[in-house]
């Protein structure tokens, strides 16, 4: 779960990076596509995993630090997670963005606009587009996760983050 939940923030953390220097870039580029993916993507994902994660979540959530950097141990599970996560980010992003370097750089990003987008860009309207299908997505997702927390509350962190469950 730990190389899951890291690898699925990791391509999203150009875009604060790309909006304070790159002024007037696109807000996805080379960690949103596959071979960014397959690249950097994953060996950030891998390290952040193994070295930051078991720190930072048993400082935050009172869980205990061996038992996470048991669950972060470098293998290809954590591996096969972290790209799990990776391509899961990809594809959650690709219907509600209207730039996506998905099949860089073999097809232009501009080429692939999302299919949410343009569904819901009244007369043509792009940007419209995008802020529909990005609240229509951020709803979806918000359910499920409201859901597991609710369920989960007692138990959340080591029940989702370890696989431990409830005794």
């Amino acid at each position: 779960m730990p190389g899951l939940i890291v690898g699925s923030f990791v391509p999203d953390i150009e875009v604060p990076v790309l909006w304070l220097f790159g002024g007037g870039l696109p807000d996805h580029l080379i960690l949103h596509s596959i071979i960014g993916v397959l690249t950097i993507g994953v060996l950030v994902s891998v390290l952040v995993t193994r070295f930051l994660y078991a720190p930072a979540i048993s400082a935050l959530f009172g869980i205990e630090r061996a038992k996470l950097e048991s669950a972060c141990a470098t293998s290809y599970v954590l591996i096969g997670s972290c790209l799990l996560g990776l391509f899961g980010h990809l594809l959650l992003d690709l219907p509600m963005h209207p730039y996506n370097p998905l099949l860089w750089p073999w097809v232009n990003p501009n080429a692939i606009v999302g299919i949410l987008v343009i569904l819901f860009a009244q007369g043509g309207n792009i940007e419209s587009g995008f802020a529909a299908a990005n609240q229509l997505v951020s709803v979806v997702m918000l359910v499920p996760l409201l859901a597991i927390v609710i369920k989960h509350r007692h138990v959340l962190w080591s029940s989702l983050w370890l696989d431990e469950t409830r005794k």
